[in-house]
């Protein structure tokens, strides 16, 4: 654990645990990070799945193959263990009958795109990946309806919340059918009349070479004769509305950052709940293409108008969220995670909850010729399965193709399928690049070296043509350094097996390096702005530390580790310390202090509040037991904490999360924050001998621990406890939620308290030290080795 030092000189964590136990740090460095396995930003490796890129009908899509199985082909290879083969064409099939099913049922209330005989484009056109006319493409009657009518329909669908709703996402249909059906053919005309007379032809003229736009082609690229007047319609198959914002603690992300199934995606903003103050919140679209090193605004589309809408092709990966409207306007020459455009953005979220409505388009497609002279050519052969309706674009049954490919264990074969129907889609090199590595870690995977070798090598391809494709998504570099990193250790092997010449090991860790550093800087925009949080950003930065030091470049890495520390200063969302406000209710009256010093070197060790003038009141620490006991009620026995110490007899639950849950708890703790719990910390360590460190206070971690001793020893413990260690932070702040035995015999607990490894031996003062009463406090380092004494009966908060 490094000392805190004035290298650091922005905001400085805290961590609020459980008794709760505040956690005090300094957003740049307070520890070096423990050791990491470098995992998928985003993905559950081993689901082999992530939640964000899911495709929307997965159970459907294998149980439509399973009713109509279709015999393998005879010279494709063999499925995996536990997976039978399916051939192309019967998954082709699937997916293309699923298109059609998409097309024709899943928004029949919206329109098709008129019939279109005739269509100019230029060949080889390179449009700007996005469009946004300064016109709302939706008028302010149907912008405020479709907002009033989904706002109504959130109301009455969401669970007790206590105000903290969360993102929403509905679709589009069912939020229509509660309302009445005169305001619901309003509504209706209103879009009928967008898609027909601005969406579709914006649509057409700006991507007018698109594949998907132009009449089918035969197998040698010209256009059908017979066809050649027949251009596919574009059609909406996905209509959803989101919403967020509008209460502490709000996120400023109303989508997660992903891509979407169909061709073209359309967001149109649908403003504010709060008409008084309509332009403190706008929409904002994150497009990951336009993430610039110059600014981290040049990659968001907006702020957005009422009815303004952002379309773009469904390929690019992109957020809503909330802006404020005067984003532009700030010049923020703070390069730090927690600048002052991120701070705007959180204060706009908590301004008002904001709603936007999504669209998702697609085409008809059109039969070619050649398509139904093969489908008769084959009829009865084993590939009688094969459709005579329209296909699906290329580039969406790759997106089908590859997420189905994701359930199964042969998956790199269909994932090799999807690359060839879609050469330009950089996912499909990622997703190929990554099985081949999460083959080579996975311990049933018994070959040789060589093979290894070989499947990184592959790896490493396909994850290069993948950085090729899509330079600006950070979860390629991250695999790409993962991938070549893997690449480094097989070399290794067989030097060691056959004395065999590879690079030397400095270019291997320099293009690992160069690899992670691009992921870092990418994956920091998209944390700048809220749309990610610190969690991907920090492993990645971890990584990059742990290779500069490998490298021997040891400033470098410090100035990483610099940066991976200060993801600490913003993975809380409670309050930063605002110096020199403070307002605690109590005539300016803090809880007093006294210090515990070891006796014989006069040591500072601790920090207790003592006085009538607790830490928490009595309400406070009712509202914030009450806020635990329901979250643990929820739980029905399953664990609520992210925390590493997990024994029996431990409940854990992070304050954050019952935060998150409840925007008047959050409120309450930021004021205690701000009114005490961080002026008390700095009158503490005012005349601290080693330097303080700069910048105002921040949570890094916040913790709600309840210690049952009675349930502990039922099961062969001496009590609930916790072993000595030390903490994350800078300063840890402990306080009692409930009494002792000494103080209440009726509903108090025994044993419990925190042992300080640095009063062992001391002749004055328990090596256990218990705040003296509920709501008081103890303060100490996070240096300062301690323990949770075993709490032997009974239940201390």
């Amino acid at each position: 654990m490094m000392q805190p030092t004035n290298r650091f000189k922005k905001s400085i964590p805290v961590l609020l645990v459980g008794l709760p136990k505040f956690f005090l740090h300094s957003a740049a460095f307070t520890s070096a990070p423990c050791h990491l396995p470098l995992k998928f930003p985003h993905i559950n490796k081993d689901a082999h799945v992530s939640k964000e890129l899911a495709p929307r009908r997965p159970t459907l899509l294998r149980s439509e193959l399973a009713q109509n199985p279709v015999e393998p082909n005879s010279d494709s290879a063999s499925g995996s263990r536990g997976s039978k083969e399916v051939s192309y064409a019967a998954i082709l099939k699937v997916i293309d009958d699923f298109h059609q099913k998409d097309i024709t049922t899943a928004c029949p209330y919206l329109p098709k795109e008129p019939e279109v005989s005739s269509h100019s484009w230029v060949n080889n056109s390179s449009p700007k990946p996005y469009q946004s006319p300064i016109t709302p493409i939706l008028s302010p009657e149907t912008a405020n309806g479709l907002r009033s009518v989904a706002q109504s329909y959130f109301e009455q669908t969401r669970d007790e919340t206590r105000g903290a709703f969360g993102q929403e996402v509905a679709d589009l249909g069912r939020i229509l059918s509660t309302s009445s059906s005169s305001a619901s053919e309003e509504l209706k005309k209103g879009l009928y009349e967008a898609l027909i007379q601005q969406i579709y032809p914006l649509v057409r003229a700006s991507w007018s070479n698109h594949d998907a736009l132009l009449p089918s082609k035969n197998s040698h690229d010209h256009y059908d004769e017979e066809y050649s007047q027949q251009f596919p319609s574009l059609v909406v198959t996905s209509a959803t509305v989101a919403a967020a914002g509008g209460y502490p603690g709000a996120k400023g992300a109303m989508t997660t950052l992903e891509r979407d199934a169909g061709l073209f995606t359309v967001h149109i903003d649908l403003g504010n709940e709060n008409e008084a103050n309509p332009h403190d919140a706008m929409g904002g679209i994150y497009l990951e293409s336009l993430v610039s090193s110059d600014t981290i605004t040049e990659a968001v589309v907006g702020p957005l108008s009422l009815g303004q809408a952002v379309i773009h092709r469904s390929n690019e990966r992109t957020a809503a969220f909330i802006v404020p409207a005067n984003l532009r306007d700030v010049a923020d020459s703070n390069q730090s995670l927690d600048s002052t455009t991120r701070r705007n953005i959180i204060q706009a979220a908590e301004t008002s909850r904001h709603y936007g409505l999504r669209l998702v388009l697609t085409t008809t497609g059109v039969a070619s010729s050649k398509r139904n002279e093969t489908a008769k050519e084959n009829d009865g052969d084993g590939l009688s399965g094969v459709s005579t309706q329209p296909e699906a674009p290329a580039e969406e049954r790759a997106y089908r193709l590859r997420n189905f490919a994701r359930f199964r264990e042969d998956r790199i074969r269909y994932l090799t399928l999807a690359g060839l129907l879609d050469v330009d889609d950089h996912e499909n090199h990622l997703w190929l690049g990554f099985d081949y590595i999460a083959r080579v870690d996975n311990p049933e995977y018994r070959v040789d070296v060589n093979q290894r070798l070989s499947d990184v090598n592959k790896a490493i391809f396909h994850l290069e043509k993948a950085a090729e494709l899509g330079p600006r998504d950070a979860r390629v570099h991250f695999q790409l350094a993962t991938a070549l990193g893997a690449k480094m250790d097989c070399e290794k092997s067989l030097m060691k097996e056959n004395s065999a010449k590879s690079e030397t090991e400095a270019i291997q860790l320099s293009r690992v390096a160069a690899a992670l550093e691009r992921s870092a800087i990418l994956e920091s925009t998209a944390v700048k702005l809220g749309i990610n949080g610190i969690n991907d950003l920090a492993t990645c930065l971890h990584a990059l530390a742990e290779t500069r030091c490998k490298m021997g470049e040891f400033d470098k890495a410090l100035d990483v580790i610099d940066r991976w520390a200060e993801c600490g200063s913003i993975r809380s969302d409670l309050a930063i310390e605002n110096v020199g406000k403070i307002d605690n209710g109590t005539g300016g009256r803090l809880p007093m202090i006294e210090w515990l010093k070891t006796s014989d070197t006069n040591h500072k060790i601790a920090v207790k509040t003592i006085g009538d003038v607790p830490v928490f009141t009595e309400d406070d620490i009712s509202m914030l037991r009450d806020a635990a006991d329901r979250r643990f009620s929820h739980a029905n026995g399953v664990p609520t904490s992210r925390y590493t110490m997990q024994y029996e007899g431990n409940s854990e639950v992070h304050l954050d999360d019952l935060c998150a849950a409840d925007p008047s708890l959050k409120m309450r703790i930021d004021k205690i924050l701000q009114n005490k719990v961080y002026p008390l910390v700095r009158k503490a360590f005012a005349n601290d001998d080693e330097d303080s460190p700069e910048g105002p206070l921040c949570v890094y971690d916040s913790i709600f621990v309840r210690y049952n001793g009675d349930q502990a020893r039922a099961l062969g413990r001496d009590g609930a406890s916790q072993p000595l260690h030390q903490d994350g932070g800078i300063y840890s702040i402990n306080i009692a939620l409930n009494s002792h035995k000494d103080i209440s015999n009726e509903n108090g607990f025994t044993g419990g308290g925190t042992f300080f490894e640095a009063f062992t031996d001391d002749q004055n003062l328990s090596s256990i030290q218990r705040p003296e009463s509920p709501g008081h406090a103890i303060f100490h380092k996070t240096t300062a080795r301690h323990a949770g004494a075993p709490t032997t009966s009974g239940i201390r908060d």
